[in-house]
């Protein structure tokens, strides 16, 4: 019952995460381009006072209708009722995350985090290691953009990417690729919300004050709150990649993860400043494919180059490791974890308990049924959700079975 509960719990969560998420990314994608499409304000020489408070406007034609845009400087006796805030997309997508963190990663001891290849760190540590992860990662990122570097952004931009990466490979010497993906994006959707939090809302609340005093629209408040919305801007399309990275275990379970990660995070922000560049540079459609070209072909390489793979293994065992990534048996078959589905090191030969309470030896006929009809016999403790994978050939079966002895 427990269990189950749990179960139905993670998809209310990943639902409304996913929902959050959609809602708060395609806001901070719309409100961007609205930025960096307004037009100047038109000169009335009859009247040079007309439009003075006026910084751009913008029309846009959906539903049917011309919508009217216009950013404007607001005056204490001209604030407009109702006045739109936009923030709890951004506290619901980060909330649900958490309760999914804790949920998925953090109950069972934590062993959904750890790779015990990797480390003999205990499950505590690692959650404690996680959530230090969140808290200092905004501490030392907010003290790099609260300092005097944030009017050097060539040199702040390049370290807050660094630190990211250096995170990154620091968390894989003990979490599972799974985990490290997971919690790298954690832990910049955690930067995103805390900017919602404490710096865009709260400087957007200190002009709304002065206005309510009777004190003129103080810009410098929307500047400083312009900063972090821009960095949350180009966050968002690495956070939703790492969000969904669950779905790809051929990069997450791939031996050189980290450096992908890499790949994907600033290729990706790449990719969004061209598309914001659009109308400085005219190249910029070049630009962005050469980018997502070479990111592609640089993440191909990375798939292909050896890892720390077992010595002497056969061909047929070689091609088996690369049908289990491909094929996305690692999403769940993860190394040193075994909370989502049984662990494949040893079992070989192994005496496997089953949901009736029968034994079974886990030999090649098992393994092979296991795989073709996973539904035939389903192993104590774990729901039957692997699907049958009926399409392998014969030879791409023995090349699997031939993989899993060498484990």
């Amino acid at each position: 019952m427990e269990s189950e509960l749990a179960g139905w719990l993670s998809i209310v969560f990943r639902f409304v995460h996913v929902l959050a998420a959609i809602m708060w990314i395609g806001n901070s994608l719309l409100f961007t381009w609205m930025e960096l499409n307004l037009l100047p304000p038109k000169k009335n020489g009859d009247d040079p006072k007309e439009n003075e408070d006026l910084l751009g406007y913008l029309d846009m034609l959906h539903g049917g209708g011309v919508f009217h845009l216009q950013k404007k400087v607001l005056r204490p006796e001209s604030i407009p009722v109702p006045l739109h805030w936009f923030m709890w997309q951004s506290y619901t997508t980060w909330i649900s995350g958490v309760l999914l963190l804790v949920s998925v990663y953090y109950t069972h001891g934590g062993s959904a985090l750890l790779d015990a290849s990797k480390s003999t760190l205990t499950g505590s540590s690692a959650i404690a290691l996680s959530v230090g992860g969140l808290i200092f990662g905004w501490l030392v990122y907010d003290l790099i953009w609260r300092s005097k570097l944030k009017e050097r952004r060539a040199i702040a931009i390049p370290l807050s990417l660094a630190l990211i990466l250096t995170a990154a490979w620091l968390f894989n010497q003990c979490f599972n690729g799974r985990a490290v993906f997971l919690q790298i994006g954690a832990m910049m959707a955690t930067l995103m919300t805390a900017n919602v939090f404490i710096h865009i809302i709260q400087n957007q609340k200190k002009f709304m004050v002065a206005l309510k005093a009777g004190l003129p629209h103080d810009l410098k408040y929307g500047k400083q709150a312009k900063l972090r919305s821009m960095h949350n801007h180009y966050m968002t399309f690495p956070v939703l990649f790492l969000m969904l990275s669950g779905h790809f275990p051929q990069l997450t379970s791939a031996a050189h993860s980290v450096p992908i990660l890499a790949v994907l995070i600033v290729s990706l922000m790449a990719i969004k400043f061209w598309m914001n560049s659009r109308y400085q540079f005219k190249h910029w459609l070049k630009a962005l494919f050469a980018t997502f070209i070479a990111a592609v072909g640089l993440i191909a390489l990375l798939l292909n180059l050896p890892g720390q793979s077992a010595p002497g293994l056969s061909s047929a065992a070689a091609e088996g490791s690369k049908l289990f990534l491909n094929q996305g048996c690692a999403a769940c078959h993860q190394t040193g974890s075994t909370l989502l589905a049984p662990q494949l090191a040893g079992i070989f030969d192994s005496l496997q308990t089953l949901a009736d309470g029968s034994q079974i030896k886990a030999d090649e006929a098992y393994l092979r049924e296991s795989i073709s009809l996973s539904q035939a016999k389903i192993v104590k403790g774990y729901p039957a959700a692997m699907p049958a994978y009926t399409h392998l050939s014969a030879e791409q079966l023995d090349q699997l079975i031939a993989y899993l002895k060498t484990l």
